[in-house]
């Protein structure tokens, strides 16, 4: 049973690729189907380890950049990114890479800045494979 994609905020692609100008679908169901190679059990799974263990992630990168931990900053949005980009979630990936750039860099000074946008975007995500979820039979 194919799951459907009626959600706004799980869309495909806009044709011809997305300019500066486009709004982003906060998910990519061409992205999440293609990941797991069309299995929908195994793309279930995923979401339902990413809405538990997200939030651990983001507390992690909040504590590292309060306690000026660059490497905890940077282990916990590298992990973040990749389980985003699995999603096609390119804005949350994208703070989220911003972050463990900083981490890398051992450059924290503005990385509180960068968190509220993260946050943001992660509650999207959230919401959006909750959707998905329960469109998908879970």
């Amino acid at each position: 049973m194919a799951a459907r994609n009626d959600s706004p905020s799980v869309a495909p692609p806009p044709p011809g690729g997305a300019s500066s100008a486009t709004i982003l679908p906060v998910l990519d169901r061409a992205v999440m189907l293609a990941s797991v190679e069309h299995d929908l059990i195994l793309l279930r799974e995923l979401v339902e380890i990413f809405l538990a263990e997200s939030p651990g992630l983001l507390a992690q990168i909040r504590s590292g950049v309060s306690e000026n931990r660059p490497e905890r900053v940077e282990r916990a949005a590298h992990t973040l990114k990749g389980a985003l980009s699995t999603f096609g979630a390119l804005r949350a990936c994208e703070a989220a890479r911003q972050l463990e750039q900083r981490g890398r860099d051992a450059r924290l000074a503005d990385a509180a800045q960068i968190i509220p946008a993260l946050e943001s975007d992660l509650i999207q995500v959230c919401h959006a494979l909750s959707d998905f979820l329960r469109e998908s039979g879970k």
